[in-house]
């Protein structure tokens, strides 16, 4: 996610099945106020880079949290840790 330092925060992915959707939705939760927003695939992982690389070589225990829900994918949650 993040250069060739790997990551720098942990990352929690959740796969969530909505079979109602007709496309995936990709959506990041706003550290400060909890809550999901959804953003284009693109603009999640900018965001997902940038949440990495802002810490520099230091370490933080604040993790990043990204769903995708679609019709094609199972309900799964992974945990990616510094």
């Amino acid at each position: 996610v993040s250069g060739t330092l790997g990551s720098r925060r942990p990352t929690i992915l959740e796969f969530r099945n909505v079979g109602s959707l007709e496309t995936s939705s990709w959506k990041v939760m706003d550290r400060e106020t909890k809550k999901w927003n959804s953003y284009p695939v693109s603009t999640v992982m900018d965001m997902m880079a940038e949440a990495h690389e802002s810490l520099g070589s230091t370490v933080s225990h604040e993790p990043v949290c990204v769903r995708v829900e679609s019709a094609h994918c199972v309900d799964m949650q992974v945990v990616d840790l510094p």
